[in-house]
């Protein structure tokens, strides 16, 4: 499959001892459950709150389909190179249901090649931001076009999250997933 290289790099940022991580989740923590990334927001103490209160606004987001949201997670990860982001999010978008045809094709350079519109609009929305750190007003024209202006708004904060999110997970390298926790979620967050 195509993706992500995985990490090379010999120093990480270690995932927080259970006893700090349920300090700060909270008595219903589960270390056999929770995803690495959680635990590596929940490392960040006072931070953690605010940051999975975006992460459950960008999984509930009203208006978006949650095919076109995994297709940014996905070419995100593709362009900044986060195996993390990959790996939990191949599974999820399969349960959000991308095809695996559609995956690879978000995963390889070429989005374009078997993709739906929304979908090649969303990958290149996400590569232009990644790149620049801005769109091209042609891109953006499209994206208003396609979905109006509050709906644009969103995609556009979704991807600048998956941005960070992306350069979150390689900067502390958060380990991947050794067991299938993802199972039938949706979203990180259960």
């Amino acid at each position: 499959m195509t993706g992500p290289e995985l990490y090379t790099h010999k120093v990480s940022i270690p995932l927080p001892p259970d006893d700090e991580l349920r300090q700060v989740l909270g008595e219903s923590y589960n270390a056999a459950e929770t995803l690495n990334v959680v635990k590596m927001f929940a490392g960040t103490h006072d931070m953690c709150a605010a940051t999975m209160g975006l992460v459950r606004a960008v999984f509930s987001a009203e208006g978006i389909d949650p095919k076109v949201r995994q297709a940014i997670i996905l070419r995100a990860a593709v362009v900044l190179n986060a195996p993390y982001e990959w790996q939990a999010n191949v599974a999820m978008s399969r349960n959000n249901g991308l095809s695996e045809t559609e995956i690879e094709c978000i995963g390889s350079l070429d989005a374009n090649s078997q993709l739906p519109v929304p979908y090649v609009l969303v990958c290149t929305a996400t590569d232009e931001m990644c790149a620049t750190g801005t769109l091209t007003d042609e891109t953006l024209q499209q994206l208003l076009d396609a979905y109006g202006q509050t709906i644009t708004r969103k995609l556009v904060l979704m991807i600048a999250w998956f941005n960070l999110l992306s350069l979150f997970l390689n900067g502390c390298r958060v380990p991947l997933e050794l067991t299938d926790k993802i199972g039938s979620r949706t979203s990180p967050l259960g």
